[in-house]
């Protein structure tokens, strides 16, 4: 009897281990993420920018993790050609991060081969909450009927110029309603005033496809593309293009080839228009304040990029966006930090007008009170230019070696090595061969 006793004890305290052993198990396994689980995910995050971005990316990146203590962000982060040709590399081999910075040029490549994760559904139910957003702003983020990204922040291009150096210099301010040959008119009246001390403006020939040169052939009615995913402009276009710039540095209005090359790819604060070597600039409009921060006087202002007389306006809606890739395990924290970035009141406080002002309603009228005034003045540029704008086709798949193929040859022009026609005539044909036609 004495013996039954004991096995019986034995046993009941054997289950009443187990069971309570289970039971922590099971408490621990259903805590949600941010219940204080001991199980971490990391997920990664990259995008491109200057010292300034890094910066404040890091610190929002910083709030996320103090509000989601078991998720770690790796952050990935560097220029913008070298953002693009590590996230191409990151794509074919199988191991892109869970969140990447996207942009409109560059959105339907990636798409269209399958790297983007298609968002409806995560928006559609509230598990990535956007309806502060705008339709517009959601519609921005679509490749067809799906979404591929989410705004972080609508911006607009232009021209900028510090008043100080053009006073110094006794140049009259460029006008928004300035055409090319207004344009090209400025640019010699600065080079001839800075003198040998630089030059009126960068070299905008070649680099990306857009959005200068696209502005260019909009105005012409034209376009890169079709909405086919084809060729959108004709020859011409591409020879009056390449033909202005090239005179231009013949003439010493623009650097040469390679003092264009040892500043390039420089942090802001040592390129050319910061360091005053050049007095016109082609930038988004919200960086203007990080240039009047790098400028000791003056005040950034920003006007439209020039236009052709009675030619169509060349603008469309550009923006900065975040997308999570189809090869991320973790597409639900990934979910949880977009919806953070954009919409946490402390992360876009932080954020601001970073790559423009914010997209959701809410966000942007809770900065409003904290711009300063080149912020200010972006955003003001902002809201009048976009009523100007019209759709514009997505870049076909290819479009990475266009770019590369427009920048080569027009290298090839700066350097002397070919004539702009010959460089006109191999660029069409091999951009032709690449997207089929």
């Amino acid at each position: 009897m004495k013996r039954s006793l004991l096995l019986f004890t034995m046993i009941t305290l054997a289950f009443l281990l187990l069971l309570g052993c289970s039971s922590n198990e099971d408490d621990s396994n259903n805590e949600s993420s941010d219940g204080g689980s001991e199980e971490q995910i990391e997920i990664s995050f990259s995008w491109w920018g200057d010292t300034g971005r890094h910066e404040k990316y890091n610190e929002i990146i910083d709030l996320f993790e103090e509000a989601h203590p078991t998720i770690k962000v790796d952050r990935q982060f560097g220029g913008w050609g070298d953002y693009w040709d590590r996230l191409t590399t990151q794509v074919s081999g199988g191991n892109a991060p869970d969140v990447v910075s996207m942009h409109q040029f560059y959105v339907s490549d990636y798409a269209r081969r399958g790297a983007l994760h298609v968002l409806n559904d995560k928006v559609e139910s509230g598990e990535l909450d956007l309806s502060d957003y705008p339709e517009a702003a959601l519609d921005s983020g679509k490749v067809g009927d799906d979404i591929v990204m989410v705004a972080k922040g609508i911006t607009m291009p232009g021209f900028v110029y510090n008043t100080a150096v053009f006073d110094e210099l006794g140049v009259d301010y460029p006008q928004s309603d300035w055409t090319w040959d207004d344009f090209v008119d400025k640019a010699y009246e600065i080079k001839e005033a800075i003198g040998e001390d630089g030059w009126a403006i960068e070299d905008g020939s070649g680099g990306q496809l857009q959005p200068l040169f696209r502005y260019f052939a909009r105005q012409h009615g034209q376009d890169l593309f079709t909405e086919e995913g084809k060729l959108g402009f004709e020859e011409q276009v591409l020879t009056d293009w390449w033909t202005m710039w090239d005179q231009m540095r013949q003439d010493g209005v623009i650097p040469d080839a390679a003092t264009s090359n040892e500043y390039d790819g420089l942090p802001l604060e040592a390129n050319m228009f910061a360091t005053k070597k050049v007095a016109l600039l082609g930038l988004p409009a919200n960086q203007m304040y990080l240039y009047e921060e790098q400028m000791a006087e003056g005040e950034i202002n920003i006007v439209r990029d020039p236009h052709i007389d009675g030619g169509p306006n060349g603008e469309y809606i550009e923006g900065a966006y975040l997308s999570i890739t189809e090869a991320s395990p973790h597409k639900e924290a990934a979910a949880e930090f977009i919806e953070f970035f954009v919409s946490n009141e402390e992360a876009v406080k932080i954020f601001k007008t970073e790559q423009g002002p914010p997209a959701g309603t809410e966000a942007s009228n809770t900065v409003i009170e904290e711009l300063t005034p080149p912020e200010k003045r972006a955003v003001e540029y902002i809201q009048t230019t976009v009523d100007l704008s019209e759709p514009a086709p997505y870049a076909p798949e290819g479009v990475n070696e266009l770019e590369t193929l427009f920048s080569d040859n027009a290298e090839a022009i700066a350097f002397g090595q070919k004539s702009v026609e010959q460089a006109v005539a191999d660029f069409m044909n091999e951009a032709k061969s690449i997207l089929g036609e």
